[in-house]
């Protein structure tokens, strides 16, 4: 890692000012980097929605309508002067866990990103794997409870109504009224210091959590049965709780999934934090250089 910046921006409903703040960001990575530009392969680009192998240039418009119609990589390409590679974001994670962290030397894992959505990479064989459109690993998708709660995508009670950001936050605010002692109770918050509170060890935050991990832990026993990943990696904000999460969540693995596929899955956090997705769009140029370098002309003429 040679130079970092990083800021919040409303991305799902602001297409042209997350795509500008892009840009900025990485204009200001290459200042601080200060080499030549010649000797970068490209950009990656990791964006939060499925992306089909065969319409590389497109995003879901059933998870991110405000960018219909909007060319992401060709623009970006356009505004930085190099090639750019775009793929989902859970998927560059796993890729990035797979070189440089907790699936090093595994062919067979499920990363899963716990964010403002959830989403899941998976490696199989050594290599990621999309599904016949680029779908595969929309976990956060998944009905956990067909009478739940309306999710964005237009079904309900998906894992994300109950385990992505804004619904633990909303979830939170809901409990202060039975937990008025705690020190999330009069202030603003957001999910940040709902994670800094269950660290120390508020208890309507570890409820909030705990409530978390249930959910999640359907949808991971269900994984691990369907599936039997040797590892399942969890990343995004909510895995810097460690055991705060692992724990509740391993219980309920044990008790929703047959014992030889449980005994043979290891659940543990994400060895890259913040910074598993950029990693892995980086490395998604690596590996492409690296499986054919004919990709990358222009790198190869400046070397």
């Amino acid at each position: 890692m040679l130079a970092w910046a990083h800021r919040k921006h409303p991305v799902r409903d602001d297409p042209e000012g997350a795509l500008a703040l892009a840009v900025e960001l990485a204009e200001q990575v290459l200042r601080s980097w200060g080499g030549r530009r010649g000797r970068l392969l490209g950009a990656g680009l990791a964006v939060p929605s499925p992306v089909d192998p065969a319409h590389p240039a497109e995003l879901c418009e059933v998870v991110l309508p405000a960018w219909k119609g909007i060319a992401v990589g060709q623009r970006l390409q356009a505004r930085l002067g190099m090639q750019v590679l775009m793929d989902n974001d859970a998927n560059l994670a796993a890729l990035a866990e797979r070189w440089w962290g907790a699936g090093r030397d595994v062919d067979d894992f499920a990363y899963i990103k716990l964010a403002t959505g959830i989403g899941a990479g998976f490696f199989f064989g050594g290599r990621v794997y999309r599904g016949a459109s680029g779908i595969a690993g929309e976990i956060g998708h998944l009905a956990i409870d067909p009478g739940g709660p309306p999710c964005v995508c237009g079904l309900r009670g998906c894992l994300a109504t109950f385990v992505g950001s804004q619904a633990l936050i909303r979830r939170a605010t809901e409990l202060l009224k039975a937990h008025p002692q705690s020190a999330l109770a009069g202030r603003q918050f957001g999910v940040t210091i709902l994670e800094d509170a269950a660290l120390a060890g508020d208890p309507l935050a570890l409820r909030v959590v705990g409530e978390a991990a249930s959910a999640l832990g359907i949808a991971v026993a269900g994984l691990i049965n369907l599936l039997n990943p040797s590892v399942v990696v969890l990343g995004g904000g909510l895995s810097r709780l460690g055991d705060l999460l692992l724990e509740p969540l391993r219980d309920v693995v044990r008790s929703r999934t047959l014992v030889t596929s449980a005994q043979a899955s290891r659940l543990v956090a994400s060895e890259l934090g913040a910074t598993a997705v950029a990693v892995g769009a980086a490395t998604s140029l690596l590996q492409r250089a690296l499986e054919d370098p004919r990709h990358f002309p222009a790198a190869l003429a400046a070397h």
